[in-house]
């Protein structure tokens, strides 16, 4: 297959999901909303972009075909997987805890083996979901169900 096709579907996706996700973010009432509606803004002007781009590149003779590797697919698989897992965790575990536990697993799985920088930086990106969430957007999240016993 051509790359440029294999793009423009994947664009044309992202436009898509961009349009549906800024549609959703206006809802959002008061200075809670600003925030996602500027990133679904960015979001569907940049994968706009990209669809124009890989439009213009069809036109082309000489475009390269996609040949993936088998670690390209697999990382791909392992990508899809996790975005799934996350959405599913976020609605039965819990935001951060769904966060906490597939940070690290998506990173070792894509081959990042330091240990100390996994949990480095899995402690950052959650410490950073908390900052946004409960101080910046001030937006209520579901309960984590490992903190219901304790109270949270």
């Amino acid at each position: 297959m051509r790359r440029a096709v294999f793009e423009s579907g994947f664009a044309l996706a992202a436009v898509v999901l961009s349009l549906l996700g800024l549609l959703e973010a206006w809802r959002y009432s008061g200075e809670g909303g600003l925030m996602p509606r500027g990133v679904m803004t960015l979001m569907l002007v940049l994968s706009g972009l990209w669809l124009a781009q890989s439009v213009s590149a069809l036109r082309q003779a000489d475009e390269p075909m996609l040949a993936p590797t088998s670690a390209q697919l697999r990382g791909a698989l392992l990508l899809i997987v996790a975005g799934a897992a996350l959405l599913f965790g976020m609605r039965f575990v819990g935001f951060y805890t769904s966060a906490a536990i597939i940070v690290p697993t998506l990173a070792w799985g894509l081959g990042y083996r330091n240990l100390k920088g996994l949990l480095i930086g899995t402690v950052l990106f959650v410490c950073v979901l908390i900052a946004v969430f409960r101080f910046l957007l001030v937006v209520p999240l579901p309960p984590e169900i490992i903190l219901l016993p304790f109270g949270g």
